[in-house]
């Protein structure tokens, strides 16, 4: 199991965002979260990546306990967090973006003072990464100057950059077209199997295109998990994310 979590919770003064989640997800899994606003999907992200600090239980990644690890070292371990605003450099070109992912941590400098063999690794790197995110055309495009799915994009290519066992994605369609969410689907395919991914989305034909298990969060709790098929006929499922009387999620 790559990620555990166990008795996980975030209390605020009187207020749960969490409670008792119990979550495992496999090695090489997508995994989706869906829930109505305010169901706790956020905050259990911001938990698995050390945003917040948990008032019970923990999480478990690779076998190690993080209680105590900080967003920085958690990356390290190999977790990379695409966020739904996007947040690419702006003045800098999509192949520069993705260097700074390649390189990581490293001086900037790194580029122009290591061998040439390691920067050739570097460019190589970033080139297979613009190839699996459908940018080759852009890569001396100025970031800024790209429409909106492609700074998406761009956005989950520099998480790749860094090699991530774990990567999380947190509304990765939001105001996305059907065209671009449709080849934001197709990218999460390309994923498959080479890297866990955990999947925030309020669109359940995105989830259900993308996942292959779904986890239903309430009020800051598990409401149910399983496949597609299994959630969307589930009574819990259709009375709290749609209101009861809705006979399917997808309707």
């Amino acid at each position: 199991m790559l990620l555990e979590t166990r008795d996980l919770g975030v209390r605020w003064g009187g207020i749960w965002g969490l409670h008792d989640f119990d979550l495992d997800v496999e090695e090489g899994e997508i995994h989706g979260f869906i829930g109505p606003n305010g169901s706790g999907k956020s905050t259990l992200f911001n938990l698995i990546i050390g945003r917040y600090k948990p008032t019970t239980g923990r999480v478990v990644f690779d076998g190690r306990d993080l209680a105590g690890l900080d967003p920085d070292q958690r990356a390290r371990l190999g977790m990379a967090v695409k966020f739904q605003i996007t947040n690419v450099f702006a003045g800098l070109t999509v192949m520069q973006n993705l260097l700074l992912g390649v390189i990581g941590p490293k001086p900037v400098t790194s580029l122009i003072f290591r061998g040439s063999k390691q920067k050739r690794a570097h460019y190589e790197r970033a080139e297979q990464i613009l190839e699996t995110i459908g940018l080759q055309e852009k890569r001396d495009d100025v970031a800024g100057n790209l429409a909106h799915g492609e700074k998406g994009w761009l956005e989950i290519g520099m998480a790749l950059a860094v090699e991530p066992k774990l990567l999380l994605l947190d509304e990765p369609a939001a105001g996305m077209g059907k065209e671009e969410t449709a080849r934001t689907v197709e990218l999460i395919h390309r994923l498959k199997g080479s890297r866990t991914i955990l999947v925030i989305e309020h669109d359940m034909e995105f989830v259900r295109a993308v996942a292959e298990r779904i986890t239903v969060l309430f009020k800051g709790g598990l409401l149910t998990q399983g496949t597609y098929d299994e959630v969307k006929m589930d009574e819990r499922v259709i009375d709290a994310y749609l209101g009861r009387g809705r006979r399917d999620v997808t309707a």
